[in-house]
């Protein structure tokens, strides 16, 4: 009897820690964090390890200048999570090339450890899928931005991006700090 209580103390344990640790890896990637311009947040965006299905190549434009080309052809992953005050404002902006993907931009706030206090698809609407602007096809540079305040009781904030197959770009990111 004492066996099987324990044994279902450790399943109940296991399954306890798996939405905190999450089952996802990410890496840092210097590639998408050079993108960054300014970063009032000091977010640190990272790859999902788990999204083995894409290609992602340095395009110089002109000097240190470059853009990423994302070629998809399973899933691409990325994410950045940073500490946060409230009552801070804050303006998100985006700038990509979408060729034929449907990258979809969320973006959450957060009570630690493990607790989601409100979550938002960047320019689009939640939901199952998700619906973005930025999944629409764009042959030139589209800057997308959106403004945020962090609310009591919010410590943290998530930023990803996720895509399925296809080709986008990705040319600059910024995250400000507005008063």
């Amino acid at each position: 009897m004492k066996k099987s209580k324990l044994v279902f103390l450790i399943i109940f344990l296991v399954l306890a820690i798996l939405p905190v640790s999450g089952c996802e890896k990410y890496s840092e990637s210097d590639e998408i964090n050079g993108l960054i311009k300014k970063n009032d947040l000091s977010i640190n965006m990272k790859v999902g390890d788990d999204s083995d299905g894409f290609i992602v190549e340095k395009i110089y434009e002109s000097g240190d200048d470059y853009c990423l080309k994302i070629d998809v052809s399973d899933t691409y992953s990325l994410r950045g999570e940073a500490e946060t005050k409230p009552g801070d404002k804050y303006k998100l902006s985006f700038t990509l090339k979408n060729i034929d993907a449907d990258p979809v931009i969320n973006y959450s706030f957060w009570k630690k450890p493990k607790t989601s206090l409100r979550y938002y698809t960047f320019k689009g609407e939640n939901g199952n899928p998700p619906s973005s602007e930025t999944q629409e096809f764009y042959d030139e540079w589209i800057t997308f931005e959106e403004t945020f305040e962090t609310l009591e009781g919010e410590d943290s904030f998530l930023l990803t991006l996720r895509s399925g197959e296809g080709t986008f770009y990705i040319k600059e990111i910024n995250i400000e700090h507005v008063q």
